[in-house]
């Protein structure tokens, strides 16, 4: 990243493309630590509330998570799904919300990176009790190699993986292969920006082309998130005819 001058630990600064920064407050730090995986910030931010960063990169934001966690939940409560797989989501925020169903009787977690779940859980209000909730299974361990082992059946799948994985389109087929056999089809993954500065109208038909070999109904969503400035997009598949969405 080019020299800014916004030092930290006063400001985050991103760089989601050549040309733009990206600079958030840090109000209060209230963590700041590097795993083997990625750097890892929580901080207090004036606008947005709690906020959660890796590698500079933000993936929380208390004020319109909301609106997040609903665009990628919503296929899978819409289908009453009782026993979920979620790929990623080491936030808690998916799983938090999954859980405010009553129908959803299972949740299974699976996060590489146990410091993202322990400094979240220490730190982002709700996310202790959603993650040691008795419906709530975490396993520590990479997602594309879970589903390769895995022999279990859940009702729905969640995708919600970091940005840096979403253009390894060869592990996605993977993915998108797991939920036909064993999530009855029905998938809502979360697949990246839409701008075209960041190659996601080319990513979004790679994912959308991936999906439809072995799903049905296939369709995406964008959803303009205040917090991270832009449209998101999420791939919905095994949804009711009736239910819409473009980018």
């Amino acid at each position: 990243m080019a020299e800014v001058c916004f030092a930290e630990p006063e400001y985050l600064v991103y760089q989601p493309y050549v040309g733009l920064h990206v600079v958030y407050h840090a109000r209060r730090i209230l963590y700041r630590g590097r795993s083997r995986y990625q750097k890892i910030d929580i901080i207090e931010n004036e606008a947005y509330g709690i906020m959660l960063f890796l590698n500079n990169n933000l993936q929380h934001a208390e004020l319109d998570a909301e609106i997040f966690n609903r665009a990628i939940t919503r296929p899978i409560l819409a289908r009453k799904a009782k026993r979920v797989l979620v790929l990623g989501g080491g936030s808690g925020q998916t799983v938090k919300t999954l859980l405010k169903s009553r129908r959803v009787e299972a949740v299974t977690v699976v996060e590489i990176d146990e410091e993202v779940v322990e400094a979240c859980k220490r730190n982002i209000p709700g996310v202790r009790e959603a993650l040691e909730d008795r419906r709530t299974r975490l396993v520590i361990g990479d997602a594309f190699e879970f589903i390769r082992i895995s022999r279990e059946s859940y009702d729905g799948l969640v995708v919600d993986l970091t940005e840096e994985r979403l253009n390894d389109i060869g592990s996605f087929e993977e993915v998108y292969r797991f939920a036909a056999e064993r999530c009855r089809g029905l998938v809502s993954a979360y697949i990246g920006s839409t701008a075209p500065q960041l190659d996601g109208p080319e990513r979004i038909r790679c994912h959308l082309e991936s999906a439809q070999r072995y799903l049905e109904r296939c369709r995406v969503r964008s959803v303009f998130i205040p917090s991270f400035g832009s449209r998101q997009a999420f791939l919905y598949a095994g949804v009711h005819e009736g239910s819409r969405g473009e980018v």
